[in-house]
């Protein structure tokens, strides 16, 4: 019984980690939506075309970037916000258990999200993309519109612990075995 209801809060503590992460990435996501279609001059959906361009290939981000607002195409779009909401998913899960482990509380949490937010930046841009052939984001939104996103993105994950501390409470019994 005691096993079973520690895999329940494992399991919920993961999926509330994924749900803190894709509300990161959301927010991550509209900032630079916005920030292509105002001051960077392209396209609203040009990030999406982006992350999709490795699986969808590179034309609708090219039209997209020369465009203007108003080009739109699903599949792509559809595809670059599911790539990005299942990696906004898993990083939310990861720095939910790396805050549990380092006991992350209050503005600490939140700025432990912060710092998380560029590390994830920092892997992303050097690790993940050029492995799967994305394009270079610090290149085409410039580094302090992405940088900006992904302390926004950070932000909101550091917000879990100090929003939701119970989600940090008693994971896996530890508070009961350590009374018994």
């Amino acid at each position: 019984m005691d096993t079973m209801r520690n895999q329940n809060r494992l399991l919920s503590f993961l999926i509330a980690g994924a749900i803190a992460g894709m509300i990161g990435g959301a927010m991550m996501a509209m900032f630079t939506m916005l920030a292509t279609a105002t001051y960077l001059h392209m396209g609203f959906f040009t990030p999406l075309y982006v992350i999709a361009s490795p699986l969808s290939g590179p034309q609708s981000m090219m039209t997209a970037m020369h465009a203007g607002t108003f080009y739109f195409a699903l599949g792509p779009a559809i595809l670059g916000l599911v790539v990005h909401m299942l990696w906004s998913a898993l990083w939310g899960i990861i720095f939910g258990l790396i805050a549990y482990g380092l006991h992350l509380r209050g503005i600490a949490a939140i700025i432990g999200g912060m710092v998380y937010g560029v590390l994830v930046m920092l892997v992303m841009s050097f690790v993940v993309a050029p492995i799967v052939g994305a394009p270079n984001f610090f290149q085409l939104l410039g580094w302090p519109t992405w940088t900006i996103g992904h302390l926004l993105f950070g932000m909101v994950v550091g917000l879990w612990p100090v929003l939701r501390p119970q989600d940090f409470s008693n994971l896996l019994g530890r508070q009961a075995r350590q009374a018994a």
